[in-house]
């Protein structure tokens, strides 16, 4: 429920910080707090399945922040920076503490170590396939949940990724777009994201 609170809240300060704010709406700020409850619900169960309840706070403020930024995607194609970077920095220290409270050494080894390879992988994805550098960012972020992703939710998650952008790009091609039509990839990194760390 948490979360069903914060992301849309998350989502009016990004649309602020991109000055957009007129692109606020019932619906998006409704998809907002579905997002964010479903992402609370998906690092209650990230919790649950680690017994770490530590992590709960940190996870579901990546989980807000990367619905908020995927929303933010949506309508405006852009990433907002100063909201991605501040809940990163937020996630990662609240992240740290918990890990390093628990003494699982593992997991904080994992979790850093996880946006690097996650930003890297979009960057070559932003050089070579049309991706924005927003993109890049949101997935340094998505990768600070993921340091203790089972391999089943990580593939489940880059099938989810990879599922969401072909029904966009057949959407974009069925209204008249082409291969340089612009698609938001925040809504699909959120999706995968979230899922490879509930699963």
């Amino acid at each position: 429920m948490f979360g069903g609170l914060v992301a849309p809240a998350l989502t009016t300060r990004g649309l602020l910080q991109l000055k957009r704010v007129g692109l606020r709406s019932k619906n998006l700020l409704l998809i907002g707090a579905i997002g964010g409850a479903a992402a609370g619900a998906a690092t209650v169960l990230a919790a649950l399945r680690l017994d770490i309840w530590a992590l709960a706070p940190a996870l579901l403020l990546w989980g807000a922040g990367l619905v908020a930024a995927a929303c933010c995607d949506a309508v405006t194609q852009r990433v907002p920076t100063s909201l991605v970077r501040q809940a990163g920095v937020v996630t990662f220290v609240l992240l740290t503490s918990g890990l390093a409270l628990y003494g699982d050494w593992r997991g904080l080894l994992v979790s850093m170590v996880a946006p690097v390879a996650s930003g890297l992988t979009l960057l070559l994805c932003w050089r070579f396939a049309g991706a924005g550098f927003g993109d890049v960012r949101l997935a340094a972020l998505g990768g600070l949940g993921l340091g203790h992703s089972t391999h089943r939710g990580l593939l489940l998650g880059l099938a989810a990724f990879i599922l969401i952008v072909v029904a966009q790009a057949m959407v974009t091609v069925v209204r008249g777009g082409d291969r340089r039509t612009m698609i938001p990839y925040g809504p699909a990194l959120a999706v995968g994201f979230l899922l490879a760390a509930a699963l």
